[in-house]
C-alpha cells in the first residue's frame, strides 16, 4: 500500500520516465487503476482496545498465578472439557505479553471471562478481539459471547454468542466480510460479562494458541425502539339523562328489644358435717350386792330367866345378840367401797 501511494505521489508531480511520450488520457486511466487498486487492498483489523473501551485490562498487560493457571488480572479461566495449561507469553501483533493457551497432546473446551460494570441497561455493547492466533489453525474454533445479565457461567443460557470461527487467521476483528467474530447483545443489568471461547477438538502435537486485545465498546449500531402507536381516543358517548324518581321514604326499622339472659343461680354445695366418732361407752361390772341375813319367823324362844345367883348366862346371851349388827355393818361397808372403785375406773376409760 505504501509502494502504491510513493508512485502516485509520483506520477502527480513528475513524469515518471519513460511516460513522457504517453497521452494525457492514458495518465489519467492510470492514477484511476492505481487508485482502484488502493481501494481493493483488505482494509486492516483494529486493534481492540482504542478509545472507547470498557474493559480494563483489554491489553492483558499484567497477569496473575502461575502456570498451569496463570491468567490476566481481572481474567478467569474456565475449562469445560479435556485439560491445558494458562500461561504469559509474547507472542502478539499488538504488544506483549499475551495469553497462552496450550496443550501437549490433549484436547480442551476452555477460555476466560471477565465483568464490566457500571452500564446502561437497555443499550447494546459489543465484544471484539484483536489476536487469536494458533499455530494449527484447523484445530481450533474461537469465538466471544456475552452475557448481559452479569452470570459468569459460560454454559448458561442467557450467554449470547458470535460466529465461531475455525482455520487460518489471527487478527479476528477485521471488517465483514472478512474474518470477524464480534458479538453484540443488549445489556439487561449494570453488570455484563464477557467470554473468550476456544475450542481445541483435535491435536497434532504441542498445540498453542495466543490471547490479546479484546475489548467491549457501546456498539454503534442500536437497536431501533419499536414505536408504540397512539391510541385512538374514543369519541364521547352522550347519554341523555333520565329524571330519577325520589327514593321513598324509608320505613323505620323496628328496633330489636334485647331479652336479658338470664344469670345463672349458684347453688351452694352443702357443706359436709363430720359425724362425731362415737365413745365407747363402758358397762360397769355388776356389784355383788349381799343377800340379807334372813331373819328368823319362828316364834321367839322363851328367855329363860337365870337366877340371880348365876350371873354368867345372861352375859352370853347378851354377847350373841350384839354379833349381828356388826356383821351387817363391816357387809355394807365393803358394798361402798367396791363401788367406789367401779365409780374410779369408769371416769378413768372415759378421759381415754
Amino acid at each position: 500500500m505504501c509502494v502504491l501511494r510513493s508512485l502516485v505521489r509520483h506520477v502527480l508531480v513528475r513524469n515518471v520516465p519513460g511516460t513522457s511520450q504517453v497521452p494525457g488520457t492514458l495518465r489519467v486511466t492510470f492514477i484511476l487503476t492505481l487508485f482502484l487498486a488502493m481501494g481493493a487492498l483488505p482494509v486492516s483489523a483494529q486493534h481492540g482496545c482504542d478509545p472507547g473501551n470498557l474493559i480494563p485490562n483489554c491489553n492483558l498487560n499484567t497477569f496473575y498465578g502461575s502456570p498451569p493457571r496463570q491468567v490476566p488480572t481481572d481474567w478467569t479461566p474456565f475449562v469445560l472439557a479435556g485439560d491445558l495449561t494458562f500461561m504469559q507469553d509474547k507472542d502478539t501483533y499488538w504488544g506483549a505479553p499475551s495469553l497462552r493457551m496450550w496443550s501437549n497432546g490433549g484436547i480442551f473446551v476452555a477460555g476466560i471471562w471477565t465483568q464490566v460494570g457500571g452500564l446502561t441497561p437497555g443499550v447494546a455493547y459489543k465484544a471484539s478481539i484483536g489476536w487469536g492466533a494458533p499455530n494449527a489453525p484447523d484445530a481450533f474454533g474461537r469465538r466471544l459471547g456475552i452475557d448481559p445479565t452479569g452470570g459468569t457461567d459460560p454454559s448458561a443460557a442467557t450467554v449470547v454468542w458470535g460466529p465461531m470461527h475455525r482455520g487460518p487467521g489471527r487478527m479476528l476483528n477485521y471488517p465483514p466480510p472478512d474474518v470477524n467474530v464480534d458479538v453484540s447483545a443488549v445489556a439487561r443489568s449494570s453488570t455484563v460479562t464477557v467470554f473468550v471461547y476456544v475450542d481445541h477438538n483435535y491435536s497434532t502435537g504441542d498445540n498453542y494458541i495466543f490471547i490479546d486485545a479484546v475489548s467491549l465498546i457501546v456498539d454503534p449500531v442500536q437497536p431501533v425502539a419499536t414505536p408504540v402507536p397512539p391510541t385512538e381516543t374514543p369519541a364521547p358517548i352522550i347519554v341523555q339523562a333520565v329524571p330519577t324518581p325520589a327514593p321513598p321514604s324509608p320505613t323505620p326499622t323496628p328496633t330489636e328489644t334485647l331479652t336479658p339472659t338470664p344469670t345463672a343461680t349458684l347453688t351452694p354445695s352443702p357443706t359436709a358435717t363430720a359425724t362425731p366418732t362415737p365413745t365407747e361407752t363402758l358397762t360397769p361390772t355388776p356389784t355383788h350386792t349381799p343377800s340379807p341375813t334372813p331373819t328368823s319367823t319362828l316364834p321367839p324362844r322363851p328367855t329363860a330367866t337365870l337366877a340371880a345367883g348365876k350371873g354368867s348366862a345372861p352375859r352370853a346371851v347378851a354377847i350373841a345378840s350384839d354379833s349381828a349388827p356388826l356383821s351387817l355393818l363391816w357387809g355394807g361397808v365393803g358394798a361402798l367401797g367396791g363401788a367406789g372403785v367401779l365409780g374410779v375406773v369408769v371416769v378413768v376409760l372415759r378421759k381415754r
